[in-house]
């Protein structure tokens, strides 16, 4: 129920930012405002609690219908509900000073309902139908060039593999002697988050969308659409554990976690600008993630877990800063001395280098996979060096401000701060993260 209460309250919201959408800082922040409300809301509720409701003891977590589909708000939900809610907060706040589009608010409202009617539906077809309408829609944040046709592209792509294995899986229900519809659902069901999640060699357009769009609305998309993406997978792996427990469960991750990493790693040393620097981050960030996948278990899922906060964090500052440094095309807001600082601080982040927050959890992954891989460790240290050699490359370009931009008000200044502080902070002091 609290699930269903949640998204009604930012539907409500994305209405009421849509009208207001003249007097942009004002729906940025009243978005940020519920969004932040709800995330700290279902974190700290318990899911066992219950209040009344028209005489009714009605439940927090569990199950209820709605629409005539079921809705679940479980452990794992309320996790991913809460990273969605408090990711969105954040950008809407960064937004609040650095975005100039009206509809950031309102439709980036609505990418979040959609987002989160994802998590908590099923069955899981239901959720991956859902999250084809959140990408859909998240477009509109987008000025319509390659990269956004890209992104579109692949993840309708995407869309048939799902749909065929849950019909592979009524026909198994019925034949259960037929093993090979298993194996045929999970090459599909595998080969669709490999598009969505643009691993080698489908990831052409994750530094295409990074490339020329706006910083911030990437950063939506990498953050809450990509987080939601893989909350999605590890609900498929729960849901149906033969997908985890095939032979070629552990090589396959395994290959193409270090394919996208040392890909993204060699592009990263080019200089093609910092939108396909961040893409190219991105791209080793999630390498990183499909081998933490691959060790399984339950230490596995905490530093999957602890990897997507890294993750958002990274890309959230490093957005942050390219904006007001008016790093990409069609910036149009006030330079910030600190928005370099910001860039930097964030792809550092991403690239694992420490004191930053993806140090943190990128030594537990190295220190996992060390003992029976030290040669895989070894590839991605150097691919992880190679984002710093492009940023190193990229430094001067932006170390030189614009003097012919105004000066950013001192809001931008604060928020790059605090985004900075908290990008080292957090790895100087990694216990927030790691212990509950």
């Amino acid at each position: 129920m609290l699930a269903l209460i949640g998204i009604g309250l930012l539907l409500l919201t994305a209405v009421l930012t849509y009208f207001l959408r003249r007097w942009r800082r004002v729906s940025l922040l009243l978005a940020a405002i519920v969004c932040a409300a709800l995330g700290l809301g279902i974190a700290l509720i318990p899911l066992e609690g219950t209040f009344s409701f028209r005489g009714q003891e009605m439940a927090f977590g569990g199950a209820v219908t709605f629409l005539g589909r079921s809705v679940v708000l479980g452990p794992g939900a309320q996790v991913g509900l809460t990273f969605l809610f408090l990711s969105g907060a954040a950008l809407f706040l960064l937004a609040w000073p650095l975005e100039s589009g009206d509809l950031y608010a309102p439709v980036g409202s609505g990418v979040l309902v959609l987002l989160a009617a994802a998590l908590v539906v099923r069955p899981l077809v239901y959720a991956v139908l859902i999250l084809e309408l959140a990408v859909a829609f998240s477009v509109l944040l987008l000025r319509g060039g390659m990269g956004g046709a890209r992104y579109l592209t692949f993840f309708v792509l995407a869309l048939p593999g799902p749909l065929v294995a849950h019909w592979l899986l009524d026909m198994y229900a019925l034949t259960p002697d037929q093993t090979g519809l298993l194996n045929t659902a999970s090459l599909l069901i595998g080969f669709s988050f490999a598009l969505m999640l643009g691993l080698v060699p489908f990831h052409p357009w994750v530094p295409a969308l990074a490339r020329r769009e706006s910083p911030l609305s990437v950063a939506l998309i990498f953050s809450a659409v990509g987080g939601t993406v893989w909350f999605l997978l590890l609900d498929y792996l729960q849901t149906y554990p033969w997908l985890g427990r095939s032979p070629y469960w552990s090589s396959a991750l395994t290959a193409l976690g270090v394919g996208t990493v040392v890909v993204g790693g060699l592009l990263g040393t080019t200089r093609r600008g910092w939108g396909a620097l961040l893409g190219y981050a991105v791209m080793v960030d999630t390498g990183m993630l499909v081998l933490a996948l691959g060790r399984g278990g339950a230490v596995g899922m905490e530093l999957e877990r602890a990897m997507m906060l890294t993750r958002a964090w990274g890309v959230l500052t490093m957005a942050a800063g390219l904006s007001a440094v008016g790093a990409t095309e069609g910036a149009e807001h006030g330079r910030s001395p600190w928005g370099a600082v910001a860039a930097a601080a964030g792809l550092l982040s991403l690239a694992g280098f420490p004191p930053t927050v993806g140090f943190v959890s990128r030594w537990g992954l190295y220190r996992l996979l060390f003992p029976e891989q030290p040669l895989t460790v070894l590839a991605l240290l150097l691919a992880s060096a190679g984002l710093v050699v492009g940023l190193l490359r990229m430094l001067p370009h932006i170390l030189v401000p614009d003097l012919s931009r105004p000066r950013a008000s001192p809001a931008v200044d604060l928020l790059l701060l605090l985004a900075t502080v908290g990008a080292i902070g957090l790895g100087v002091f990694p216990q927030f993260l790691i212990y509950r």
